[in-house]
């Protein structure tokens, strides 16, 4: 993250542009997969999990690249609707899984008419279930190159390896079942050798940059562990005593899938709880138990593995982005949608109202028409302080070190939930000191006023951001030298990815990362 990798795929690009050429004007037309014929293209199709990152690439080719050497198309949204020909002109056509699932799930676009001389997937982890519509949808794309970008490889098992090695068609390992019996089963056997085959796998496979390449100033990591008050200890242990109460009566009364349901709950409750203390506890949950939160109800959704959209299989990881059909939308029945299926969803909501009431197609759970689609802010509480509400220990140690700071440096705080920012918000203002933020209602021309703004106030210090919106797609955080993490996530890759926004090339600063941990908590 952060070594250039983009850098290197266009590099590859220019330097393979008559061998692209070729390849369109030697190959034939011909039936391949779902499609009876397709046409060779000398295009690299580039595809990217959110819409924010096509603006990077695109500002990475006028960067880099010199005038008029390569042509490229975004498409997405209003582009498209270009047609065959136009799009067989250009050398990168720029697309999002979320946009290639949903019409793959459609019947399949254009994009699966043409035989790509290159595809690249940029975060490549994002297809590492090789059971969802996302991946056969990517997986059936003709080309004839493939690469996978990545920083995060395996975030949960060597099975997402194992989706990588499918996609890029390695001979006899691109059957998952071989490569669980070659690979995977040898490594969790614990045998003498256990790694052998893996690392002859990736030996030959994997080109592997590390930051030792940049000689960046090698980064200082510190694990802030705090105690609860006694106040808020008591507060604590009193909701942890009542989440075990309620989690007995489920299980004695033999449902287990409830059972679940309030382990799920308690241990987001007190993860909420060691941010903001007791005002965590006030948060309502929905008539159908999924908190009122938008961040919130995802992180309780990705706990039970249960974060994709339920129609194309895209990976949700960000909820209600402005200018971003890849993040997710949430239905009053708890299902996820990303942006480029809420159409086809809404569509078909709308032909089955019956005196004003629509019967959801995926579950047949039947309610109003119009608030069928949670919308950003439904439920949300007001979150500006009163006098006698305290801060919570976490959020005033997280003061403590960013008062601390010398006067040079710029911080980022990254938190996953936008209720614990607006908290951090209320704090600084209390306390005169002025920041700028991004969360995922705001458009993509204001985040990039900001992102620009931070850069080269010399006033404004602190950079508030949500971790669903700076792990992916924010290349323009160098100019910060302190990290501040206020939790550990369930998945630690999204930390990594955080990171590597602010730890790469150009980072001129040695980088101070500081997470955040309540002792005697679920956050240990």
């Amino acid at each position: 993250m952060g070594l250039g990798k983009t850098l290197s795929m266009l590099a590859a690009i220019v330097v393979s542009l008559d061998d692209a050429l070729r390849f369109a004007y030697n190959s034939t037309r011909a039936p391949i997969q779902y499609w009876q014929d397709v046409t060779p293209s000398k295009s690299t199709l580039v595809i990217v999990p959110s819409a924010l990152l096509l603006g990077s690439w695109t500002d990475e080719v006028e960067r880099h690249v010199a005038p008029n050497t390569l042509s490229f198309h975004r498409f997405h949204g209003r582009g498209k609707t270009v047609g065959l020909t136009e799009l067989l002109q250009h050398d990168i056509v720029l697309t999002t899984y979320a946009s290639i699932a949903a019409d793959f799930c459609r019947g399949g676009s254009i994009l699966h008419r043409i035989r790509w001389y290159r595809v690249v997937l940029d975060e490549a982890h994002f297809i590492r279930n090789p059971a969802t519509q996302q991946f056969r949808a990517i997986n059936a794309l003709p080309s004839e190159i493939r690469w996978c970008m990545t920083g995060t490889p395996i975030q949960n098992s060597l099975e997402d390896l194992g989706a990588l090695v499918k996609f890029l068609k390695v001979p006899v390992l691109e059957d998952l079942a071989i490569f669980r019996k070659q690979i995977t089963t040898p490594v969790i056997a614990n045998v003498s050798g256990r790694f052998t085959n893996l690392r002859r796998l990736l030996e030959a496979m994997c080109l592997r940059r590390t930051k030792s390449l940049l000689n960046l100033p090698e980064p200082v990591t510190h694990v802030e562990r705090l105690a609860l008050s006694p106040k808020e200890r008591l507060a604590y242990q009193d909701f942890g005593a009542l989440c075990k109460q309620v989690i007995d009566m489920a299980v004695s009364g033999h449902s287990m899938k409830k059972a679940n349901q309030h382990v799920i709950q308690a241990i987001l409750g007190m993860r909420l709880f060691c941010n903001d203390g007791e005002r965590a506890l006030m948060k309502r949950m929905n008539a159908r138990g999924l908190p009122s939160d938008p961040e919130e109800a995802l992180t309780y959704l990705q706990t039970s593995a249960d974060s994709s959209c339920i129609r194309c299989g895209t990976d949700i990881t960000a909820m209600y982005h402005e200018d971003d059909k890849s993040s997710g939308r949430l239905t009053i029945c708890q299902h996820l949608i990303c942006g480029e299926c809420q159409s086809g969803y809404e569509d078909d909501l709308d032909q089955s109202v019956q005196s004003g009431r629509a019967e959801c197609p995926e579950c047949g759970l039947r309610g109003d028409r119009q608030s069928f689609i949670v919308r950003p802010g439904a439920g949300s509480a007001d979150h500006k302080r009163s006098e006698t509400d305290p801060y919570s220990t976490k959020l005033l140690g997280l003061l403590r070190n960013v008062k601390a700071q010398d006067i040079g440096d710029k911080c980022i705080v990254f938190s996953f939930w936008k209720t614990t920012l607006d908290s951090v918000a209320s704090m600084f203002d209390a306390h005169a000191m002025p920041y700028y933020r991004i969360h995922g209602q705001i458009t993509a021309s204001k985040r990039s006023k900001i992102l620009n703004d931070f850069e080269m106030s010399r006033t404004v210090r602190i950079l508030l951001i949500t971790l669903g919106t700076g792990a992916v797609g924010l290349n323009r955080l160098k100019v910060a030298n302190q990290i501040h993490i206020l939790e550990p996530q369930w998945n630690p890759s999204i930390e990594s990815q955080a990171i590597g926004r602010v730890l790469r090339m150009g980072q001129e600063k040695s980088v101070k990362i500081i997470r955040y941990i309540m002792k005697g908590t679920v956050e240990e």
